[in-house]
């Protein structure tokens, strides 16, 4: 017999350290905010069919943080069960984002929802009376686009470090330890490479970490034999640099040194949030939409790292199969030498104003916990 009533929670925590900081932010906001619930973890991947009555006894089913609003978000991303008349409680997203690719205003006039997946949100979902909690306004307008109406943008659960609401970035003249995040898709290598180059130049001094928030060499599960390669070709090229390369996938004790550095830098969205959350700077390259959305929402400039290959704008338009085989074999995107030039100035104006820039994020984080804090508390 159970003390207290619960939520049965989803999780995305496999390798990337960004899914099992979701988690970690996602539950210390529930017990923040709804100390009458217990959480009861399952992995967000695993068909819910053996754990019904669990499901079926608790006060809901609270999906975690995550690109999870995909085109094929129900039953690929999230099996859940395969007749959902089956599930008797709420389905309630927390702070879900889109996964745009690669993340421009043509994406999101053309990122459409399956049948399955658009039935299981309107159904499922809103029907049941719970707003599509969203992590910005790329997924909140991509949601409206799609026929749902009951979006609610809540800001991502990553955002909301408790310790730090209330607090402003302060100004930064001496930066003496920096976290550098290189791109995941391969795409982007040689990039990766010549902003640690940057990064070199502007801090000859200081001491830079280049972490990698998917692993770094090492083959398993969950990393194809171009991801183990890709990441030892920059660990290499960072040594050379003297700079530091870090393996911080698993296990969020990896980064804790994170609150120690002055400075983040990178692509890795989740590595972009951390350091906002403690108040601290951070410039966020764009791989693709899910950094689009995070920087719009903050007001804060992002750099697109990507371009289009040009024929991939019409294609994307009149053939969805096409574009399909694109995206498959990397046809889609190029680096975009631009985006180093801009890196280049922002750091400089940075620097010599003490990243001023940067004040006012603080606020928009607070006031976007407000509205993450009135949906939660209004949670079954």
């Amino acid at each position: 017999m159970r003390s207290k009533e619960y939520y049965v929670t989803l999780t995305g925590g496999k390798i990337n350290i960004g899914d099992f900081l979701i988690t970690y932010r996602c539950e210390k906001l529930l017990n923040h905010l709804r100390p009458d619930r217990d959480l009861i973890k399952i992995n967000s991947w695993e068909n819910l069919e053996e754990n019904l009555e669990l499901i079926n006894n608790s006060k809901g089913i609270i999906i975690y943080g995550g690109p999870g609003y995909q085109p094929q978000m129900y039953p690929k991303i999230y099996k859940i069960v395969d007749d959902l008349e089956k599930i008797k409680v709420p389905i309630i997203p927390l702070g879900l984002g889109w996964y745009g690719y690669p993340g421009d205003e043509i994406t999101l006039e053309n990122y459409k929802f399956s049948k399955k997946t658009f039935n299981f949100l309107k159904d499922h979902v809103e029907k049941k009376g719970i707003n599509l909690s969203c992590r910005d306004y790329y997924t909140r307008k991509m949601l409206k686009n799609n026929g749902l109406k009951n979006v609610k943008m809540t800001g991502c659960p990553v955002w909301y470090d408790l310790e730090s609401l209330g607090k402003e970035v302060e100004s930064l003249k001496n930066i003496k330890k920096v976290v550098y995040t290189p791109a995941q898709d391969k795409t982007f290598k040689d990039q990766s490479i010549e902003v640690m180059k940057i990064l070199r130049k502007k801090f000859p001094k200081a001491e830079i970490y280049c972490s990698f928030h998917r692993g770094l060499g090492i083959k398993n599960h969950y990393t194809k034999d171009w991801e183990v390669e890709n990441t030892k070709k920059i660990a290499s090229a960072a040594k050379n640099l003297n700079i530091i390369p870090i393996d911080t996938a698993f296990d969020l004790e990896k980064i804790k040194f994170y609150d120690e550095c002055d400075l983040h830098v990178g692509y890795r969205v989740h590595g972009h949030i951390y350091f906002l959350s403690k108040r601290k700077p951070s410039i966020l390259l764009h791989e693709d939409g899910r950094g689009k959305g995070v920087s719009e929402a903050l007001n804060i400039l992002g750099i697109d790292a990507f371009k289009r290959n040009i024929l991939s704008k019409t294609i994307e338009k009149s053939n969805d199969f096409l574009f399909r085989v694109m995206k498959k074999f990397n046809f889609i995107i190029l680096p975009d030498d631009k985006a180093l030039k801009i890196l280049d100035r922002y750091l400089d104006e940075e620097i010599e104003n003490g990243f001023i820039r940067f004040k006012g994020v603080g606020k928009i984080i607070d006031e976007n916990y407000e509205e993450m804090s009135n949906f939660i508390k209004k949670l079954p």
